[in-house]
């Protein structure tokens, strides 16, 4: 049997070929490529943001360094300012210094006062305090608190607790009101706890 093709079926058959390679072409090849182009370019921009941190990483590695020689040197200076804590007993001599010193400096007398021993406050620090009971006109407590405030080791207040020598009910027979109050200082001073070597 013999197939005879005509012209016209044998143009139908080679469109038909073209169209299926085509279609081929298309489905197996251009769209998987074009799937993979645009998989490719929503990852870029987090490739580019990755990339972008590694460079602000590299570019800050030495930034690092210096806030870490910083840091160093701001605990440094911080720790000049406590009170020594390798002997509790010349760290509450100290205090008591500081406080003496300041009280002379604004004409106080400091009759009443109790100086604790050093006791743990946390695994870093140990506290000593010092609680004065003294009679002094305001402008003498405030200048005493300013001097505590401005000493040269970090000495904090506590409490304090200020009420008038005298209760005033009425104008005195003769003179003026006595212009002193009574306050109840307590102060504390921080100081770095003995490192314990583990051995």
């Amino acid at each position: 049997m013999k197939f005879d093709i005509r012209e016209r079926d044998r143009r139908a058959i080679l469109l038909l070929v073209a169209a299926a390679a085509v279609y081929g072409i298309v489905s197996f090849v251009a769209l998987p490529a074009f799937d993979r182009l645009k998989d490719a370019s929503t990852g870029v921009g987090d490739k580019e943001q990755q990339l972008k941190k590694y460079r602000r990483a590299v570019i800050r590695k030495g930034h690092y360094t210096q806030l870490l020689e910083q840091a160093r040197k701001n605990v440094l200076d911080a720790e000049g300012r406590l009170i020594p804590g390798d002997n509790p007993t010349l760290a509450s001599v100290e205090l008591q210094t500081i406080v003496e010193g300041a009280a002379k400096k604004v004409g106080l007398d400091l009759p009443q006062r109790n100086v604790t021993p050093a006791r743990k406050k946390d695994d870093a620090f140990n506290e000593i305090t010092m609680t004065l009971v003294l009679e002094a006109t305001p402008a003498q407590i405030l200048g005493f608190l300013a001097e505590i405030r401005s000493a040269p080791k970090f000495v904090v207040v506590r409490s304090a607790q200020i009420a008038p020598a005298q209760v005033v009910m009425g104008p005195p027979p003769k003179g003026d009101f006595m212009k002193t109050v009574r306050a109840n200082v307590t102060l504390a001073a921080l100081i770095p706890a003995p490192v314990r070597k583990n051995g």
